[in-house]
Formats: structure tokens, C-alpha cells, sequence
């Protein structure tokens, strides 16, 4: 006789999109005004060998980016954890530990012409990528300051002019492939991060 093990304890929240505004315009406003403007360094493309590995391939991966600048009281990380915390309680209940050290946010630039595209990927990888548990995105441009230039998950039903949105923050799994789609004319700004913990299981 063949013996079925009982069927796992299934969440149905694994794969969605979580996303609320979290900040006003005046406080994104203040974000961009912290960036340096010669601080931008080209964003790479990961999962090369050896592990950890980031190479520069523009048809893959082509936009700038800068280490977010976080104040003496942690603003504004404070507000994003704060919010990834409420949704994890909600929806997936990952074991989290929060932001780590060789890991942190940055904020992204994603031009016109060429220079502000990101195709589908994983956000989980190798190395410092190999725990991150969910991915989070903070829109710091106004919704008409550029075209093009959509968050996009793949076979996930989500409201893009909501997640254009100044101030909304979206946080989604770690493992579901996404992409930037390009961006047409202007230039699109957002903070991009990763909550980790210990491995799946």
C-alpha cells in the first residue's frame, strides 16, 4: 500500500504584490535632494561564476545607481522596515532578520535612451544575494516624470498606475522574476532594497 504524506499547511499570500504609499511627495523630494550627483556608478548584473560574481552587461541591465543616504536616525529606513515588517505579518511570514550590513538599499536611476532598463530576473542569487527573502521598491519620481519604465511581475496581476505612485513602497518575494521594464522618455528614480533571513525550509 502506498502511504501519501498529509498535504503541507499551503499560504496563499506567497505570490503577491504588497504595496501602499508610505511616504508624501515632500519627503521623497528630500531623498533626492540628499543624492550625490557625482556619486552614481553603474548597476551590474549578477549570478556569474565564481559566486558572487556582478559584471557589467548593458542589453541585460543598463541604469545607475548610488547607495541610499540614511540619516543619524535612520531616516528613512525607518518607515520601509517598519512597513515590510506589517506586510510580512500579513501576507507571507517569512523569518526575517531586516536589512544586513553587505546588503543595503540603493537608490536607482533609469534614463531614457538606452540607460534605464532592468530585463527579468530573480532577486535571490549568490553570495551576499543568496538570503534575501523579499525585495522592496520606493518610487521616488512622480508618476508623470517619465514614460515607460514599469515595475512588472511576471504572471502576477498587479495595478501598475498604483505602483507609480510618488511615495508608494511595493514589496514582493525575493524569487518571483520581475523586470524594469524601459523607460521611454525621462528618467525614473527609486530605492531599491532586500529584506533577508535564514534559508527557506
Amino acid at each position: 500500500m502506498i502511504v501519501f504524506p498529509t498535504l503541507p499547511v499551503r499560504n496563499p499570500s506567497v505570490s503577491i504584490v504588497y504595496h501602499r504609499q508610505v511616504l508624501g511627495p515632500g519627503d521623497c523630494h528630500k531623498i533626492l535632494d540628499s543624492l550625490d550627483e557625482d556619486g552614481w556608478e553603474e548597476a551590474l548584473v549578477g549570478g556569474h561564476s565564481p559566486p558572487g560574481t556582478f559584471a557589467e552587461i548593458p542589453n541585460v541591465r543598463s541604469n545607475r545607481q548610488q547607495r541610499l543616504p540614511v540619516d543619524a536616525g535612520g531616516y528613512p529606513l525607518n518607515p520601509i522596515c517598519g512597513e515590510i515588517c506589517q506586510a510580512n505579518s500579513a501576507g507571507w511570514r517569512f523569518d526575517l532578520i531586516g536589512l544586513v550590513v553587505d546588503d543595503l538599499p540603493w537608490v536607482m536611476r533609469y534614463d531614457e535612451g538606452g540607460r534605464g532598463h532592468n530585463d527579468w530576473h530573480v532577486d535571490i542569487g549568490q553570495g551576499a544575494n543568496a538570503s534575501r527573502k523579499l525585495g522592496f521598491t520606493l518610487q521616488l519620481s512622480p508618476a508623470d516624470a517619465y514614460e515607460g519604465g514599469d515595475l512588472e511581475f511576471y504572471n502576477m496581476a498587479v495595478d501598475r498606475q498604483a505602483l507609480r505612485q510618488q511615495g508608494t513602497l511595493i514589496v514582493f518575494p525575493a524569487y518571483w522574476l520581475h523586470r524594469v521594464a524601459p523607460v521611454t522618455r525621462g528618467s525614473r528614480y527609486a530605492c531599491v532594497g532586500w529584506a533577508h533571513g535564514p534559508s527557506f525550509r
